[in-house]
């Protein structure tokens, strides 16, 4: 049956006929006065962004140093501005949060990871902006957002699970050269044949899981050195040829001991015990001697090979087979100097001639002890460029906290690590959360041995300097992969006790089209209903990020967004909402005409002469700090 009455007619809503037409979300139990939308990107002129929000009534402001358009614009902001804007949002009852500059704090670059010094530069940067941000703010913890990474190389590759739509399924891993610092090609799930497993052979292969395969990267690769290393004694062998044949001690009365000759810098030989000058060479002991240099020179290049294989085996392995490393330096060490020894009575200036046979057979047993204490467990160059990435990051939000602690103590601001989506780094609820926790341990620790703080006390301050920022725009975006709703709505879950400030924005999935609330497909009710149920949405900054919407229509997103949640119009709680009011006659936003004589204003003097009609100045509605006014 249909209701004609004239009660169903206008509901209050923003269509009188469906109120699904409006972008409003379903989720009414937002305050106006916490929700605010950012600086644009766009410009260093952020007081000048201050000042056009002040206008529009927002009573929250993320001062934006961003800059994607704009390289360095964070550096661009005048300093004298951060204590003018302090001043107009103190003034005005406005609470601000500060977006900090595209930095990677795991310190990765184009190719893969740029080094401790990049990393290491990247932290100064990001401090930088938590010092500007303690000027706007320095009572509060202001909230200051940092992305968890904004480089490509270390970001793993997820699908939905078929049986489980809320769960992902892991199909790529990345992988770092330890050695080089550069990114390999993402490893993929695939299937492999097997000689010595007939069965594979029967159907599709057998699948070759990613680690198993990044095991394998490692033994081949180690395998591959180890066996053209164990070769040298081959090509020793060839190059010294039967030239010690030449220098054999024989049984006559006047024999010679040449594993006693050394040859000199003169080029003269002398025994190395008598320190008497010996019998001129042969012409095939000249020849042999020859081989012998020759081969001295290959074998340093052999060592030279070994010093970098056991230098690999050594950083990278584990204790234990540190443990058995350290004995083979021992031993090798040992024979070395041996075979180095000066002689006690004589400066040695020479090398022995029959040198090159004793050092191919100590660095002979060093390899092959090398090639034993390795086999089936080869260095672990390459690794999984996520755990690499999630340590160097930790050391920098870590170092962040307690910098900020130190020079601010409790008034530090919160730092509030933003999701970033699909293909660039952390942007799981899993690994991002696990990036909070570890980051949090990092500065516990710091403040229980430096600080002297009590473990629970030291806990908490951790606990409530270092949390999330979620970006539902962002985490939407893995729609892209086939993700569905609810694995959107369970990501928000996850992390909902971490999250500090948000970021409210609109999209579709396949872009970080910045929309205003409602006008996308993410799913606002619910992930708004997650954080109010898993955290504490009351003590959360909702920062609006529509700057796409602006771009492409020209319209402040505010209004839209107190639309969107339905907001109370007078921040009572009761009566009338935004949601309501919004499509009322004259459209509240557009101002209700001249409410003030003409020339009362400019009469009596007053600057509201610019401001809109609807804040009692003499601007047509229709203007707006987007369209030049």
């Amino acid at each position: 049956m249909v209701d004609y009455s004239s009660e169903s007619i206008y509901q209050g809503g923003d269509s009188f006929l469906n109120s699904e037409f409006s972008n409003y979300t379903g989720f009414n139990r937002l305050a106006g006065s916490q929700m605010g939308f950012p600086g644009s990107p766009f410009t260093g002129n952020q007081l000048g962004e201050t000042i056009n929000a002040i206008k529009q009534g927002t009573k929250v402001f993320e001062v934006t140093m961003l800059g994607p358009s704009m390289k360095d614009a964070d550096q661009a902001i005048p300093k004298q501005h951060f204590h003018e804007m302090r001043a107009l949002m103190k003034l005005t009852g406005v609470k601000p949060s500060l977006h900090g500059p595209l930095m990677d704090a795991a310190g990765f670059g184009q190719g893969g990871w740029a080094g401790e010094d990049e990393r290491a530069s990247n932290e100064r940067r990001m401090f930088e902006a938590i010092e500007k941000a303690h000027i706007l703010d320095p009572k509060d913890n202001l909230p200051v957002v940092f992305h968890t990474g904004n480089a490509g190389g270390y970001s793993s590759g997820y699908v939905p699970d078929e049986k489980d739509k809320t769960k992902d399924k892991l199909t790529s891993l990345p992988v770092i050269n330890l050695e080089t610092n550069q990114s390999l090609k993402p490893l993929e799930v695939k299937e492999k044949y097997y000689a010595h497993k007939p069965e594979s052979l029967k159907k599709d292969g057998e699948k070759f899981e990613l680690n198993e395969q990044l095991e394998s990267i490692n033994e081949s690769e180690w395998g591959n050195s180890m066996t053209e290393l164990s070769t040298f004694s081959k090509h020793a062998d060839e190059i010294i040829g039967n030239s010690p044949i030449n220098f054999r001690k024989d049984e006559t009365e006047n024999s010679v001991n040449w594993g006693n000759a050394e040859i000199r810098k003169d080029g003269k030989i002398y025994d190395r015990k008598t320190n008497s000058l010996m019998p001129e060479l042969s012409k095939q002991q000249k020849q042999g001697l020859n081989k012998m240099h020759d081969a001295d020179i290959f074998l340093s290049n052999v060592k030279l090979n070994f010093d970098t294989m056991f230098h690999k085996a050594y950083k990278y392995g584990n204790e234990k087979e540190k443990e058995k490393l350290k004995k083979l330096s021992e031993e090798y060490s040992k024979k070395l100097r041996n075979l180095n020894e000066k002689n006690e009575k004589t400066s040695w200036e020479g090398q022995l001639i029959l040198n090159p046979l004793h050092k191919k057979e100590i660095l002979g047993n060093a390899i092959n002890e090398l090639n034993q204490i390795t086999r089936g467990n080869a260095p672990k160059v390459y690794v999984n460029a996520t755990d690499f990435a999630m340590k160097k990051a930790t050391k920098t939000f870590s170092n962040l906290a307690k910098s900020s602690y130190d020079q601010f103590g409790k008034t530090a601001p919160t730092i509030a690590i933003e999701n970033i989506y699909e293909g660039l780094g952390f942007s799981r609820a899993e690994d991002h959360k696990k990036l909070i926790e570890d980051s949090r341990k990092e500065f516990s620790k710091y403040l229980i041995e430096e600080k002297g703080i009590g473990k629970r006390e030291a806990k908490k301050i951790a606990s409530d300097r270092i949390g999330a920022t979620w970006d539902m725009g962002h985490i939407n975006m893995a729609r892209s992969k086939d993700f569905k709703e609810e694995y959107i709505v369970e990501q928000t879950k996850k992390i909902a006790p971490y999250v500090k400030h948000v970021h409210v924005t609109d999209n579709f999935g396949f872009a970080d089209s910045h929309l205003a609330p409602g006008m996308g497909n993410v799913p606002i009710k619910k992930v708004m209903e997650q954080l109010e149920k898993h955290g504490k949405i009351k003590e959360m900054k909702m920062i609006v990020e529509a700057g796409g919407f602006v771009e492409h229509f020209k319209k402040s997103p505010h209004q839209f967004s107190l639309t969107a949640f339905g907001s109370g119009t007078y921040g009572i709680g009761e009566g009338q909402s935004w949601n309501k009011s919004a499509t009322m006659q004259g459209n509240y936003f557009g101002g209700y005409g001249t409410t003030n004589p003409e020339l009362h204003h400019s009469m009596y003097g007053s600057g509201f002469t610019t401001m809109p009609m609807e804040l009692g100045g003499q601007m047509p509605g229709n203007q707006s700090r987007f369209d030049g006014s």
